[in-house]
């Protein structure tokens, strides 16, 4: 029911916002400077990109597994999805910036104040309890695999929150207590650079190594989502598990891309320009480098396969990391791993801070609560977490598309200069 909505919404809101994008926000003719697209690229990229991008597309890959085909496709059916909610990005970082309003006070304005309520508890709910789930489970897998491979230990639930999960969320919980969080922030966020860059070699390392693989890829690619389409609910299912696929990992239509740029120092046009980046930046290194790795591990080693257990699925792309590039190789994944989930961690308590209208106190006790009860149900049971996530991605999503779609209708000719 959602998708109908999405799709048909998205469109009519992508096409008057092009209609009218020269009469609400002039062209910004000036040069880029990276001292002032810093900042929100920064805080964009560092929310995004994480283990949850890899830990999502490899639960997407085996969701469609399970329809009778390999999982491969999510490829395409997410290059798909794309054409649609990356231009929502667009939109909504542009209308943020041309009404000054951030996404609660954008909804409240367009729908109401219930509406604009139950979207700021969602976000952070989803945020907080969600995304951090994705991070804390990613971070657990590093130092489990470290375990089993170097010590030759394996963590049992009680071990792994007594020795992974209590530690981080104390050290969290420190930061966050004592007001260094933007400190801390802006430290890790300055290190996203050097993690995509390091990660990005490490695929080019990987590709060359395995550049016969290439055809094969694209072919189970193709065939895999020709396979699904011939099934009488396959089309359907395909969509679905892309687009949710596509708002998990690049939070396209959650208003976070607004929330970001909402401190940047460029034009409307231009904060929603580099918006779009990063978002097309977070979905190619978080589906096309996790499905090509773990696709070649899958059909050219044992032990990797899209087990129902999720940590067995990155446990198996570890050792494909591994096998082709070595030791070095999975340093680089462990970094990755380690310092994007810290990042996106802290990372959420900033939209904390931006979403939700409570004493400061209050939001810490908030955010400590919520991340560690993501922290148990990260050992227990990951999948409630997976699914409380697709729940909250559609209350968000709804209703800051819905927002979006109203202000197109009513409000934007009021924004014409």
């Amino acid at each position: 029911m959602f998708l109908p909505i999405v799709i048909l919404a998205g469109i009519f809101i992508i096409y008057r916002t092009f209609e009218y994008r020269n009469k609400i926000s002039k062209a910004d003719k000036n040069r880029w400077y990276w001292s002032k697209i810093r900042n929100s690229i920064a805080i964009s990229l560092s929310s995004k990109i994480g283990t949850g991008a890899i830990i999502g597309v490899l639960a997407a890959m085996f969701k469609m597994s399970n329809n009778g085909v390999g999982g491969e496709s999510i490829v395409l059916w997410i290059l798909l999805g794309m054409l649609i909610l990356v231009p929502i990005t667009y939109c909504e970082v542009l209308f943020s910036r041309i009404t000054k309003r951030k996404p609660r006070e954008f909804i409240s304005y367009n729908l109401n104040e219930k509406s604009g309520y139950v979207y700021s508890v969602s976000l952070v709910v989803l945020y907080t309890f969600g995304f951090v789930g994705f991070q804390l489970t990613g971070i657990q897998s590093v130092i489990k695999n470290i375990a089993k491979v170097s010590l030759d230990y394996e963590f049992t639930n009680t071990s792994s929150a007594l020795y992974i999960v209590l530690p981080l969320i104390i050290v969290v919980s420190l930061i966050v207590i004592t007001k260094n969080h933007e400190l801390f922030i802006k430290t890790l966020a300055s290190m996203i650079g050097l993690v995509i860059a390091s990660y990005v070699l490490l695929f080019i390392v990987f590709v060359i190594k395995t550049n016969d693989f290439i055809p094969k890829y694209f072919s189970l690619i193709w065939k895999d989502f020709i396979t699904l389409r011939r099934a009488a609910v396959g089309l359907p299912i395909g969509i679905v598990i892309g687009f949710q696929r596509i708002i998990q990992i690049s939070e396209t239509a959650l208003g976070t891309s607004a929330l970001a740029s909402a401190d940047g120092y460029n034009s409307p046009r231009r904060e929603a320009a580099i918006q779009i980046l990063s978002t097309i930046i977070t979905i190619f290194i978080a589906v096309i480098i996790t499905s090509y790795i773990f696709t070649y591990g899958k059909y050219n080693l044992t032990g990797v396969n899209l087990s129902v257990n999720g940590f067995e699925r990155i446990s198996g792309y570890f050792k494909s990391v591994k096998e082709v590039t070595g030791y070095i190789g999975e340093l680089v994944i462990m970094f990755f791993f380690i310092i994007s989930g810290l990042t996106t961690i802290l990372g959420s308590f900033h939209f904390v801070n931006k979403t939700i209208n409570i004493k400061e106190n209050k939001r810490i006790v908030l955010y400590i609560t919520l991340i560690s009860l993501s922290g148990m149900l990260s050992i227990t049971d990951f999948n409630m977490i997976f699914d409380a996530s697709d729940l909250l991605m559609f209350i968000v999503g709804s209703l800051n598309i819905l927002a979006m779609l109203m202000f197109t209708i009513k409000n934007i000719k009021k924004y014409i200069s």
